[in-house]
């Protein structure tokens, strides 16, 4: 039996509706990873370990670029202060990377945001919050966004007016991955330390 044209495209139509409706999901052709309607978490857990693993440690380098400022405890090789935590992608639990780190005092903490805001947009990031604490007697400004691949990115810019002889300590940096499913990810990054004895 032949169906008219409208009838198939209708059909189809009401097809692809009923899918999405019931997964949350869109599949691209050529794709992989079922994209979600979520913007802030477009891949739903379906991102590899290694994948999440990358796109977070290359997150971290690019915001210090950005930033202009030194974050001393920030060493990729090391792994030192990643942290490795549960999270949920509907009733499944997955893991996802985090880190706090501490950098140098912001001279300017509203351009220093309004300079990572821009950055950012190119990149097609959505910025969640912006709180300006600029008329404090120590100015800092804080700046929070989604990636597009879901990683939350939090810069606070501090100028420190308070103790100028300290140097570092002041502004934070605070990287959240996207969540992710895949089994192979168990255990908490260790700090690759150097063998007993060299010395390092």
């Amino acid at each position: 039996m032949r169906h008219s044209p409208v009838l198939v495209s209708a059909l189809a139509t009401a097809t692809a509706l009923l899918l999405f409706g019931v997964t949350g999901c869109v599949f691209m052709p050529g794709v992989t990873n079922p994209v979600t309607a979520d913007p802030a978490r477009p891949y739903n857990g379906t991102r590899t370990a290694d994948t999440v693993r990358k796109d977070f440690y290359d997150t971290i380098d690019d915001t210090i670029k950005q930033t202009g400022l030194t974050f001393p405890d920030w060493n990729r090789a090391s792994e030192d202060g990643v942290m490795l935590t549960t999270c949920a992608v509907g009733s499944k639990s997955g893991k996802q990377f985090s880190i706090d780190l501490r950098g140098g005092a912001s001279p300017d903490p509203k351009a220093a945001v309004a300079k990572i805001k821009d950055y950012w947009k190119s990149k097609n990031w959505t910025i969640e919050t912006i709180i300006d604490h600029t008329d404090a007697p120590n100015p800092s400004m804080q700046i929070a966004a989604t990636s597009p691949t879901g990683i939350l990115v939090v810069y606070n810019a501090i100028k420190n007016n308070t103790n100028p002889e300290r140097t570092t300590g002041w502004s934070s940096l605070t990287v959240e991955s996207d969540c992710t499913l895949d089994p192979s990810l168990n255990g908490v990054p260790t700090p690759k330390t150097s063998p007993p004895g060299t010395g390092s």
